[in-house]
């Protein structure tokens, strides 16, 4: 992309995204983390150079911007290079992991959609809501009374 500068700060931000694909950060989650890892050294980033790069990088497609649940704040999530516009999303409202829903199952439901009720539905901005295989699992263990998770969510229950 012409303009756009390939900074140490901007290698990291994506290197970190890109190994934390499934999970969605807050600008102050992202500038911690990045501001930790280069304690050591030099090269901390502004906050300002983290939202430019951010912007590129969503600008670029490579990181979607998403309105969180639970703050009246944006979150980021590294989607790569793929077409992230043509799919639903699944998302765990127990750990907020993201799905990427890419199956002709998907696909068949966003074509009835469109022929059979005249709506064309904005999949990439698409989200459906529940628990992943994971917290179900977990939550059906607890119900039993057996949770061993070690997950915040459950831990802050057992602690009340």
């Amino acid at each position: 992309m012409a303009g756009t500068y390939k900074t140490a700060g901007r290698r990291r931000l994506l290197n970190f995204l890109e190994s934390h694909p499934d999970r969605q950060f807050l600008v102050d989650e992202l500038s911690e983390e990045l501001n930790r890892q280069t304690e050591e050294g030099s090269g901390k980033g502004s906050k300002s150079s983290l939202y430019r790069h951010l912007s590129e990088l969503c600008d670029e497609g490579t990181v979607r911007k998403y309105r969180s649940d639970t703050q009246s704040a944006y979150v980021y999530q590294y989607v790569g290079r793929g077409d992230c516009c043509h799919h639903f999303h699944l998302k765990c409202v127990s750990c907020g992991t993201l799905i990427h829903l890419e199956c002709a199952v998907s696909q068949e439901l966003l074509t009835h959609i469109q022929s059979d009720h005249h709506f064309r539905v904005d999949s990439g901005r698409s989200i459906l809501y529940g628990m992943c295989e994971t917290c179900a699992a977990s939550e059906e263990t607890e119900k039993q009374g057996g949770c061993e998770c070690v997950c915040c969510h459950h831990n802050e229950k057992r602690n009340m």
